[in-house]
């Protein structure tokens, strides 16, 4: 039988997938079926891995990653948040770009 996977609509709703997925994983699920919400056709590692890349080419910066971290971990993008700051906002939109230029380049969006 063949799985259905649920494409992802956009770079952001990746970002809060994996980290769901990062908190799922930590609270000690292991298999892919364990993970909550849909199924997706990338895996965890995918991420990971893109985000290395981008963080080794200097197209992102530590920063930049605490802040998308930050949100993604608090389940909304910061321009929705009346707490979030400026800078703040400027990460967040800057990571999303980046991450959504890898993902096309992969074919994930």
């Amino acid at each position: 039988m063949r799985e259905i996977y649920e494409p992802f609509d956009n770079a952001e709703e990746v970002w809060f997938w994996f980290c769901r997925s990062l908190e799922a994983r930590g609270d000690g699920l292991r298999s892919q079926s364990d993970y909550p919400g849909k199924r997706r056709f990338i895996e965890i590692g995918d991420i990971a891995r893109m985000l290395k890349q981008m963080r080794t080419r200097g197209e992102i910066t530590n920063r930049c990653l605490r802040t998308m971290s930050k949100w993604g971990r608090l389940g909304t993008p910061p321009y929705y948040d009346s707490r979030a700051k400026r800078s703040e906002i400027r990460l967040w939109e800057y990571g999303i770009y980046v991450l959504n230029l890898y993902l096309k380049a992969k074919g994930i969006l």
